[in-house]
């Protein structure tokens, strides 16, 4: 096979990118394009060919499998896998019914996201078995549910307070008020269901292992 085409089709800037840089360090020189909504994938395959699009059924404008079918409709020939943070065997079921050739979820590591891909441009199938949680412990994927809810600012601020800094800190790395922290920490906590610094730093450590080979390991990745 010549370099391989992608499009993703994501609404969440994290996993996006995470995504992408995996794609382009798994399969040098590739093309990735990138759209947020059905209606923005439904367009660009109208007018380009991929050897794969990458799904996530809760783009903005999906309305609970429609978004599949449509891209499903406009580009029939073209592999398609669906990359989701939801799971279960009904899900996986629904999805291949539809003409989905993988379902990957996104609490996977790395490694087996590439995997699954390669898969499938081989001409393959790619879909979990069981209840496809992805290999991390309910827990963690729990965690992992609630991280996507906090917006890129309030992550910049986790990070931060997993780093212990203190509100004057982070304020001053982030060029806003001591005020502003404050009210990103209440907002982060409510998110997250935790109540204090400690019970946020000693969850994210414990989990640290887990959560380095998904979107949220670059939580630790900065030191001091």
């Amino acid at each position: 096979m010549a370099v391989p085409s992608f499009l993703i089709v994501d609404d969440h800037p994290l996993f996006l990118e995470a995504l992408q840089s995996a794609i382009e360090a798994g399969f040098p020189g590739a093309r990735v394009d990138v759209t947020e909504t059905i209606q923005g994938a439904c367009k660009v395959l109208a007018g380009k060919k991929f050897n794969l699009v990458l799904l996530d059924l809760k783009v903005p404008d999906a309305n609970g499998y429609d978004g599949l079918q449509q891209v499903r409709a406009t580009a029939k020939k073209t592999p398609l896998a669906v990359i989701s943070a939801m799971t279960g065997p009904e899900i996986v079921n629904k999805v291949k019914a539809l003409g989905a050739d993988g379902f990957i979820t996104k609490s996977q590591p790395r490694k087996d996201i590439l995997a699954s891909v390669a898969t499938i441009l081989n001409g393959g199938n790619s879909f979990p078995s069981g209840t496809g949680d992805g290999g991390v412990s309910g827990e963690v994927q729990e965690l992992i549910e609630k991280l996507r809810q906090l917006t890129p600012q309030q992550l910049k601020v986790l990070t931060r307070v997993c780093e212990a800094k203190l509100n004057k800190q982070i304020a001053y790395e982030l060029g806003i008020t001591e005020t502003t922290i404050k009210a990103h920490i209440t907002l982060i906590f409510k998110k997250l269901g935790m109540h204090s610094r400690t019970q946020a730093v000693l969850t994210m450590q414990r989990m640290k292992s887990e959560l380095a080979d998904t979107e949220f390991g670059g939580l630790f990745a900065a030191e001091g």
